[in-house]
């Protein structure tokens, strides 16, 4: 077939819509997936239902947990590098676990119980976080763009360098916590308590706000 200067204007023009469908298109929610490190043996429960007890005091270094519910309180674990991409935590526990570095985009975790948890480096863009307690936690470096943190209560908790760009924290109360450093660019700060807190400016909070 031969190509005229038209048809092949035509063609190039479909290529591109193509290509721009490609680039936009984010996935179906139901499709997509946290991200993964290698570790030789690493456990694999993905959209399970998960008893605290099978997770508790035990070395799971880049488990794979995604789309998994978890029931009951989880205590000294270590899921470092662990895959939770939207999992269910909802008025779950988690007491002296290890989660540096893993993946918990998305995970919903309303009303759950965050107790010397370490998020160091951690990934929790967009999930849901709402009316949830942290208390001695570690979530400095941590990513939390986009995530629900309404009416949240972080207590002791070190939030140095962490991203919190476009987070909602309307009506969260933060006391005795470090957010020296933190961003917060596009965040819904409306109702939010300081109390004791040393603020991203590196100066201490007054008067219930930074």
């Amino acid at each position: 077939m031969r190509l005229t200067p038209r048809s092949v204007g035509a063609l190039y023009l479909l290529v591109l819509a193509v290509a721009a469908a490609v680039l936009t298109w984010t996935g179906d929610p139901g499709t997509s997936h946290g991200r993964r490190c290698a570790a030789p043996g690493a456990v694999e429960m993905p959209e399970r239902d998960i008893d605290a007890t099978d997770l508790s005091e035990r070395k799971l270094r880049c488990a794979d947990l995604e789309r998994a519910t978890l029931d009951g309180v989880v205590s000294e674990a270590d899921l470092r590098g662990a895959n939770l991409h939207r999992a269910q935590l909802t008025g779950a526990g988690l007491t002296d676990v290890d989660l540096s570095g893993a993946d918990l985009t998305h995970v919903s975790a309303r009303d759950a119980s965050l107790d010397g948890v370490r998020l160091t480096g951690a990934d929790l863009r967009d999930a849901s976080f709402r009316s949830a307690e942290f208390n001695n936690a570690g979530l400095d470096k941590a990513l939390l763009g986009g995530a629900d943190l309404r009416d949240a209560v972080i207590r002791r908790s070190d939030l140095r360098g962490a991203d919190l760009s476009g987070a909602d924290l309307r009506g969260a109360e933060l006391s005795d916590s470090d957010l020296r450093g933190a961003r917060l660019k596009g965040a819904r700060l409306d109702g939010v308590s300081y109390v004791d807190v040393l603020c991203p400016n590196g100066k201490k909070s007054s008067g219930g706000s930074c």
